[in-house]
């Protein structure tokens, strides 16, 4: 695991230049075959021919005594390590640079040559000339061109230990500067109150953490709707359930002083019509805070609309007959196929067949329906009752609205969540007014699935 990226990127960047000069200082010292070889060896050759030329110039003789003179004096290390002699074709020693040497070049082969001499690797040159029958033989140590070879090593060494520190600055430089957003976003999340949940902004953010931060502002989103949404179930549950309760305490206070049965009967009727009510308004309660805007859907599969609703319908059913209205529901279409979670689409057909029935004066009908189309499956509830006025329609969706005027009991939250359900189920919902011209015809359509 890392534990620092900055760090990990100071160490990685510095390992990796070090291996990088490492690679390269190892091969300039191995490619001094190829670079200096050739280049001393071409001197040796040119040092040869100015010997050839001034060993058989008798006219030049002034000129190659103090070349010969140079060559010999030039430097004390150099008569150790840096050798030529002239022989003729009887094999006498006419020019040595080392007077009284005691090495002897007479039997180096012609051109370049390796050779081991009084214990030493050489690199000879040398040239015959058919005319003067004159040969020359330079020599010169191969001290001379390992030490070349191992100077280069050692600057290049030397210029990466001297440059490494300025390596390691700026790396650390590039980095802090690379890391600056980072730490930007950082401190402006640390330094935020507890509930401020607004997003990051996006500005001059690199596009390499935008998606973090793009989902980090998501979260926030997220966050925000369910603090607003468990904040709102607080403000609805307080103000739903303080009328329930009030009434309930007030029938049993009734209850408690009454002497007569009767009044103490209906009190305590009331008290459980209240206990009642007040559970309904939990539930639904429950119900909305659960679906928030920003929740997904789990446990999606596809379900037969038109089973679900005659097990939801089975329920409902005492209800209606308790109040005196006939309820059906007609027969399946081909195929009522759809996907969604089947559990939260009871919910919707609960709350919708439970308004319809709610709203339905006795004698009324209620009647239920699965339409098949190309495209959708259509749930549809008409009713007998009073209607929605036109203008309306669209309100009745809202938290805790109800129309004016109207007996029936109940929250104002169960067309709010049937909704939100929709909503999750990419479902649309249209009211209008069934075929016979009054009451309420509550449709709601799904996208059908095709197998």
């Amino acid at each position: 695991m890392i534990r620092s990226i900055r760090y990990f990127l100071l160490i990685s960047l510095l390992i990796s230049i070090t291996i990088a000069s490492a690679i390269n200082g190892l091969g300039n010292y191995l490619l001094d075959e190829q670079v200096i070889q050739p280049y001393l060896d071409n001197q040796l050759m040119r040092i040869s021919s100015l010997i050839t030329i001034l060993s058989h110039s008798s006219e030049n003789s002034k000129v190659r005594a103090e070349i010969i003179t140079y060559l010999r004096e030039k430097q004390p290390l150099t008569r150790q390590k840096f050798l030529f002699q002239v022989w003729n074709e009887n094999g006498t020693l006419l020019l040595n640079s080392i007077p009284q040497s005691h090495i002897v070049l007479k039997n180096s082969p012609l051109g370049f040559y390796n050779q081991s001499i009084d214990k030493r690797d050489w690199r000879t040159y040398t040239t015959y000339d058919e005319k003067t029958h004159i040969k020359v033989v330079v020599a010169e140590l191969y001290n001379i061109r390992r030490e070349l070879a191992d100077d280069i090593a050692r600057n290049n060494a030397n210029i990466l230990l001297i440059t490494y520190p300025v390596f390691g600055l700026l790396v650390w430089f590039i980095i802090s500067l690379a890391l600056r957003s980072i730490t930007r976003v950082t401190g402006e999340i640390s330094n935020r109150a507890s509930t401020f949940l607004e997003p990051v902004q996006l500005t001059e953010i690199p596009a390499e953490i935008k998606p973090l931060v793009g989902e980090l502002n998501q979260l926030f989103v997220r966050l925000k709707l369910a603090f607003e949404r468990n904040k709102r179930f607080s403000a609805d549950a307080a103000h739903e359930l303080r009328t329930p309760l009030a009434a309930l305490k007030t029938h049993l206070q009734v209850a408690l002083k009454s002497d007569n049965e009767a009044d103490r009967n209906r009190a305590l009727q009331k008290v459980i019509e209240s206990v009642d009510r007040s559970s309904h308004v939990v539930a639904q309660l429950l119900t909305l805070s659960r679906l928030g805007e920003e929740e997904t859907l789990t446990d999606i599969k596809p379900f037969d609309l038109h089973k679900l609703t005659t097990e939801i319908m089975a329920y409902i059913a005492p209800h209606a007959i308790e109040r005196n209205i006939d309820i059906e529901l007609a027969p399946a279409p081909k195929r009522a196929i759809i996907v969604g979670n089947d559990t939260v689409i009871g919910i919707l057909i609960r709350n919708i067949v439970d308004n319809a029935i709610r709203y339905t004066p006795p004698q009324g009908e209620v009647s239920v329906r699965i339409i098949e189309t190309n495209s959708q499956i259509i749930f549809r509830v008409a009713d007998t009752g009073g209607g929605i006025p036109t203008e309306l329609r669209e309100r009745v969706f809202e938290r805790f609205y109800r129309v004016l005027g109207t007996k029936a009991s109940g929250s104002g939250l169960g067309l709010a969540i049937v909704s939100q359900i929709a909503a999750l189920h990419h479902a649309t919902i249209h009211l209008g007014t069934p075929p016979h011209g009054y009451g309420l015809q509550f449709d709601v359509a799904f996208p059908k699935y095709h197998a």
